[in-house]
């Protein structure tokens, strides 16, 4: 048997499932820092407008604008701020008109996504003897780019569903999931109003983004290392078991004992190749989620000693260390690369690394 085949039996032997609680992607209580903006746009030139100035107290790095359909903006938000009832912080609307808000940039990759978030909505005053007046309220994933448009093209948009729409609601969880099909700068958004000049609030809390799907977990050991593994970007480049064809490629951030974990995954089976910067290609295969998160029990080793990152320890990665040789950061000739025991100077100890390594070859 060989030695690949003989791991992934262990692999097979070895490997358990057990419930994870990954971290989100993005969370907001509403209980950190604020900022406070100037609502300039409340003139008193319409009897609509409030007739005096006004500031709203937003999350800080939030964003925020108003939509208005012939109304004297001054007259849309009365308030818009982390409130607190009830033992508890949410963001809070009362408006006349509608209002949008959403939060700070995230950085998203392709793949399926989960957006929870508590919602509590109704009128300031009833319609027609209905409590929840003509509140509507969205939720949204919206590209940098394009800003609280209406218009969200790259991103999943602004929607309504599940929401109920024009019914007061008291704090409800909401659980929805959407698709990023383009790694890009996003953000999750929500687009408050009434359709008929009454007042009406929303009040929202407690937004968690998170991948959806499973996570497989495990630990990389950076072979003849002697760094802090977190300093180390891991490439880790998911595929369908048996293909070589990648459907998603990622950059880990280890902990300082080398942990890792890769959420957002289907059930099925994939193969998970690690790469980092001098060391070679790994390739776990056969991973199958069902229906649990899996954790992987035997450590995943990358070997050393690959300074030009073409796979391989040969002729060209000693020409390199010897070029870099004796040096040290801030040396005309210091490269990282060549520090393959993480000491920060390039010297016998990492020739002795490369020669212990030397015609070794990664997997594809």
């Amino acid at each position: 048997m060989s030695r690949i085949g003989f791991w992934v039996c262990v692999l097979a032997l070895l490997s358990v499932f057990a419930p994870l609680h990954c971290a989100p992607i993005y969370s907001e209580n509403f209980e950190g820092a604020t900022q406070t903006v100037d609502w300039d746009l409340n003139t008193g030139d319409s009897w609509l407008d409030l007739n005096v100035p006004f500031q709203a107290t937003l999350p800080a790095d939030w964003i925020y604008g108003n939509d208005g359909w012939g109304l004297t903006s001054g007259w849309d938000v009365i308030s818009l701020q982390p409130y607190a009832y009830e033992g508890r912080s949410f963001h809070s609307w009362a408006i006349y008109d509608s209002h949008k808000a959403a939060s700070p940039t995230i950085f998203l990759t392709p793949g399926k996504y989960r957006f929870r978030f508590w919602l509590r909505m109704g009128s300031l005053r009833p319609q027609d003897g209905n409590p929840g007046g003509a509140t509507w309220v969205e939720w949204g994933i919206l590209k940098k780019e394009n800003g609280l448009d209406d218009n969200q093209p790259g991103a999943p948009g602004w929607s309504k569903p599940p929401i109920p729409q024009g019914n007061r609601l008291d704090w409800t969880l909401f659980d929805v999931t959407f698709d990023i099909v383009s790694a890009g700068e996003y953000r999750v958004g929500f687009k408050v109003g009434s359709v008929t000049p009454l007042g009406v609030f929303a009040n929202v809390d407690n937004l968690v983004l998170e991948r959806a799907g499973f996570s497989v977990s495990g630990k990389v050991i950076l072979g003849d290392y002697g760094g802090s593994p977190s300093a180390v970007p891991v490439e880790a480049i998911v595929r369908l078991a048996g293909s070589t064809d990648p459907l998603r490629t990622e950059t880990l951030t280890l902990d300082d004992e080398g942990n890792f974990t890769i959420a957002g995954l289907d059930p099925g089976t994939y193969d998970v190749a690690f790469k980092a910067s001098h060391w070679l290609r790994t390739v776990l295969r056969g991973i199958s989620i069902v229906e649990s998160d899996v954790v992987i029990m035997i450590p995943i080793v990358l070997t050393n000693g690959d300074i030009d990152g073409d796979n391989e320890v040969t002729l060209f990665d000693f020409g390199q260390l010897v070029a870099a040789f004796g040096s040290m950061p801030g040396d005309s000739n210091w490269n990282p690369d060549a520090d393959l025991d993480g000491d920060g100077e390039v010297t016998l100890f990492d020739f002795g690394i490369l020669v212990k390594n030397f015609g070794a070859m990664g997997e594809e």
